[in-house]
């Protein structure tokens, strides 16, 4: 068996599939069909945008009857028969292709026809190889990646409104939270940043809960066909994150802040500009909902800092005495205890807005 690596661009690729000279070989390929629009569109963006995506995997063996050569894609259908497809005018693009939207192929400007059709793709070409290894590959090829966690799950299995709306936010937001520290580069290449942001929204439609697979599982459910409720979630989570980042940009550089904190934070801006439906002001000492983020931003700044600032040390020596420090330990178990449960987040949500409004004393 050997394996060649090259790149071949997608109009050879194209009239290779066209004339039959590459097929698909149904023993180990998955059928048609098996992307939606959404998913195809993305992919065919991705093209257009110049992005690379991972390699096409062929099998090229001699026809002795006919003497050519005969190529079988091993890895690669959906990717190639959705190239095969789209310069076939069978579809218009949906808008996870922000930039084109609606356009089929023969609607592109020439320049922009003539760079998809130009556009490289990594292939591995595998000659003299045995029906057994060429199997093999294929299990190999989909051995190699490592379990799917909930939120990679998730952005997997639903391919509608939802899904994509969190895909935007994650366009505009990802950058600052890998940039303030919020989530490493490896959180954010296992969607840790996905699975928060849809947090965020689930405080929009459904107030605070604790952290679970199948709460946020049914917001991509119940939102895959018909997300209702998208421009109102849109525009109180952008402008609480936009307000964060410009805002509170003195808290974001002072990188106090870890995911369950930014939550917290998140959760406390909106409660004080909108509300929260399960969340009552009986439940933060009486300060109802005051229709915006904070009075005095500066006062603000520094309260929320005070207590992000709390370490642990610290939070032993105050729960080692009694009496007037009482209500500082308990400041310093919600904004610093690093739990998901609806317990934990009513608590530092409580003494967050408290420091939103100026009364932590």
């Amino acid at each position: 068996m050997k394996t060649t690596r090259n790149v071949i661009v997608i109009s050879e690729l194209f009239n290779q599939m066209v004339e039959e000279d590459l097929i698909i070989n149904r023993d180990y390929q998955r059928s048609e069909g098996l992307w939606p629009l959404s998913a195809r569109s993305y992919f065919i963006d991705t093209i257009l945008n110049d992005f690379p995506f991972p390699k096409i995997v062929i099998r090229q063996t001699i026809d002795l009857k006919t003497k050519r050569t005969k190529k079988e894609i091993i890895d690669g259908q959906q990717r190639l028969t959705t190239i095969k497809n789209f310069i076939n005018d069978q579809f218009n693009l949906s808008n996870t292709s922000t930039d084109y939207q609606g356009l089929k192929f023969s609607d592109l400007p020439d320049d922009l026809k003539a760079k998809f059709l130009s556009y490289e793709v990594s292939t591995d070409t595998v000659t003299s190889a045995t029906d057994s290894e060429i199997l093999e590959i294929f299990r190999r090829i989909n051995s190699y990646n490592l379990p799917l966690k909930e939120s990679e799950k998730r952005h997997a299995s639903y391919q509608g409104q939802f899904k994509w709306f969190i895909k935007e936010l994650l366009n505009l937001y990802s950058p600052m939270l890998q940039e303030y520290k919020i989530f490493t580069l490896r959180d954010i290449s296992r969607m840790r940043d996905a699975e928060m942001l849809t947090e965020l929204c689930q405080i929009v439609l459904d107030g605070i809960k604790t952290r679970r697979g199948e709460f946020l599982d049914k917001i991509y459910e119940n939102n895959d066909k018909h997300f209702n409720r998208k421009d109102e979630v849109y525009t109180k989570v952008t402008e609480t994150l936009d307000f964060i980042k410009v805002d509170f940009n003195q808290i974001l550089k002072s990188e106090v802040l870890k995911s369950y904190s930014f939550y917290s934070l998140f959760s406390a801006l909106i409660y004080n500009r909108y509300g929260i439906s399960n969340i009552s002001p009986t439940e933060v000492d009486g300060l109802k909902t005051t229709g915006q983020y904070t009075s005095d931003t500066n006062q603000a700044i520094q309260n929320i800092l005070e207590l992000f600032n709390l370490d642990e040390e610290q939070m032993d020596e105050d729960d080692s005495n009694e009496g007037k420090n009482d209500s500082f330990s308990k400041v310093l178990k919600g904004a610093t205890g690093a739990t998901t449960t609806d317990g934990n987040r009513r608590l530092r949500l409580k003494w967050l807005v408290k420091a939103l409004q100026n009364k932590l004393n």
